[in-house]
């Protein structure tokens, strides 16, 4: 196990490159949030991409993002890249609530969650992103469709500005649950 709380890019970049060293980790959790006036930005998603794809073992992924007001599709493009590296992911948890995330971004984040076969448990939060719409959640919904190896799937929506249409998409898909308010 790895557990890190870090709340600002200089840390950020420090920790990643610490983490990097260590292949045989198999557990990692990440609160890079923005707290206390400091804030995570893209620059940190860069290196966090690079870490990822040197630690093939891992099994569990846990980051929390959320409160990080700088984090865009950009940084989400990046860590989904190294996300999708990470063939032996069985458990991933990500909350990105309060970010500036949009479609664009949630369209990369579930093509790597969807190249993640081995994945079995899945909780994803969307919470206060304004720029998530229904499209987000049309995407979402398909991805977890076709995903037959996951079992255990939490999405938060909430505050966002996926409609009940967007809902239906996540309604019909088995396993899931879902807040959206």
């Amino acid at each position: 196990w790895c557990v890190y709380s870090i709340t600002s890019d200089d840390g950020c970049c420090e920790m990643t490159n610490s983490i990097s060293s260590l292949s045989s980790l198999s557990h990692l959790q990440l609160h890079l949030t923005g707290k206390g006036g400091y804030s995570i930005t893209d620059r940190t998603m860069k290196s966090m991409c690079t870490m990822l794809r040197s630690l093939i073992t891992l099994t569990h992924l846990d980051i929390s993002l959320c409160l990080n007001s700088k984090i865009t599709d950009s940084g989400i493009f990046d860590v989904s890249h190294g996300l999708s590296q990470l063939t032996n992911l069985i458990s991933f948890q990500m909350d990105l609530s309060n970010t500036k995330i949009s479609d664009v971004g949630v369209s990369h984040l579930m093509d790597a969650i969807e190249s993640l076969q081995n994945l079995s448990r899945l909780h994803l939060s969307l919470s206060y992103c304004s720029a998530v719409t229904n499209a987000s959640g049309k995407k979402i919904g398909n991805v977890l469709r076709a995903h037959t190896s996951l079992i255990d799937v939490e999405v938060d929506i909430k505050e966002t500005r996926i409609s009940e249409s967007g809902v239906a998409n996540l309604r019909s898909v088995k396993a899931v649950s879902y807040t959206h308010l």
